[in-house]
């Protein structure tokens, strides 16, 4: 959720000059890192890593507009876990050599399986752990359109190379509208690993949000990131393959385009259910009505009115919760309300003069109270 303050730098942490900046040495391996994944790719494969790079950037773009009116995560997060994907697809390159030292044979059926749930897997995973992480604060104030986001910047990343090297050794296939990612050959829909990601966060989302009975929430949980290795694995094994084997995977995923009218069903319920939350939970509170002021007169206006929209839909996703949640849940959430009602106070305080804050930061700890008792 986004913060009040910015937070202070580690202790003991180094630091380097570089002309009139001081910058962490842990932002520089981060900048390095990047630099030799993208520009490596850049230099091995040419104007193809461009344009898959672009593609992969378009992807996020778009999710970002498309969640633009119920997401709570940051684009610095957005980016983080762009790179993130990055990262584990060099995790999975040491698992497929080490499979490979196993299984030498690239035509290897338990190949076209294996690499399939190893790479879904790790694509979803800094999701995952940004959900455990947050399991006691930040994973409650995030709706099915926030996962669904960081999911799609994880698996673009994730891809990017591999996309690249294809685009370099076979040129350039047709991709659906709006879906730059993916690639159609023949009657074949391949969806491509940021949707592919997507999907499985989305999934995760509305499983987080419905509060389904337990048999069906980890079934809903998990179906995105079940269907997505199902979809790879057929892609996987169907290339230089037929028989009975590829027409029943063929029949199962329609071809792979099954696949698109899921991800476009799931993209729907999450906004609608994000939406249903961020506009209809939160009650109409004069602590929570929007600083317009400052929106038009300058661009630090703009930037601290979109921080107070993003902290107010993290305060509903976590008021639904609440509401919604046992009462050992509650307990767990009463204090993360009240700090995001202190910190969209914060933001109001900025427009009142100093005589009146005593007042208004009582006025946000009643708010608080009467939330918690909505």
């Amino acid at each position: 959720m986004p913060e009040a303050v910015e937070a202070a730098p580690a202790i003991g942490e180094r630091n380097v000059v570089i002309g009139s900046r001081r910058i962490s040495v842990r932002a520089l391996l981060f900048f390095a890192g990047v630099t030799f994944w993208i520009g490596n790719m850049i230099l091995h494969t040419g104007l193809s890593g461009i344009l898959e790079l672009r593609a992969s950037l378009c992807f996020v773009i778009e999710m970002i507009v498309i969640t633009s009116a119920t997401r709570t995560v940051t684009l610095d997060s957005v980016a983080v876990f762009y790179c993130w994907g990055g990262t584990v697809m060099g995790v999975m390159w040491l698992i497929s050599a080490v499979f490979t030292s196993f299984v030498p044979s690239p035509d290897a059926v338990s190949r076209q399986f294996f690499v399939p749930f190893m790479e879904e897997s790790l694509k979803l995973a800094p999701v995952l752990y940004l959900l455990w992480r947050g399991r006691k604060s930040r994973a409650w104030s995030m709706g099915a359109s926030d996962l669904m986001l960081l999911g799609a910047a994880s698996g673009s990343g994730f891809g990017l190379v591999e996309e690249a090297y294809f685009h370099h050794k076979y040129g350039p296939t047709p991709a659906v509208a709006l879906l730059p990612l993916t690639r159609i050959n023949g009657v074949t829909l391949t969806f491509g690993h940021g949707t592919w990601t997507a999907f499985a966060g989305a999934t995760l989302g509305l499983a987080l949000l419905w509060r389904l009975p337990k048999p069906h929430k980890y079934i809903l949980a998990s179906s995105g990131l079940l269907w997505s290795i199902i979809d790879h694995s057929h892609h996987n094994y169907a290339i230089d393959r037929s028989g009975i084997s590829v027409d029943f995977l063929n029949f199962v995923t329609g071809h792979g385009w099954l696949t698109l009218y899921f991800f476009v069903i799931a993209l729907i319920l999450a906004l609608a259910s994000d939406l249903n939350i961020v506009y209809r939970v939160l009650p109409p509170l004069p602590e929570l009505k929007t600083p317009l002021a400052g929106f038009l007169s300058s661009r630090k206006g703009a930037v601290e009115t979109w921080e107070f929209l993003l902290t107010k839909r993290a305060l509903a996703y976590v008021a639904f919760h609440y509401r919604q949640g046992p009462a050992s849940l509650r307990d767990q959430l009463d204090p993360v309300m009240r700090q995001l009602m202190d910190t969209l106070a914060g933001f109001h305080l900025d427009e009142t003069d100093s005589k009146d804050q005593t007042q208004e930061a009582g006025a946000s700890s009643a708010a608080a109270a009467r939330l918690t008792q909505e």
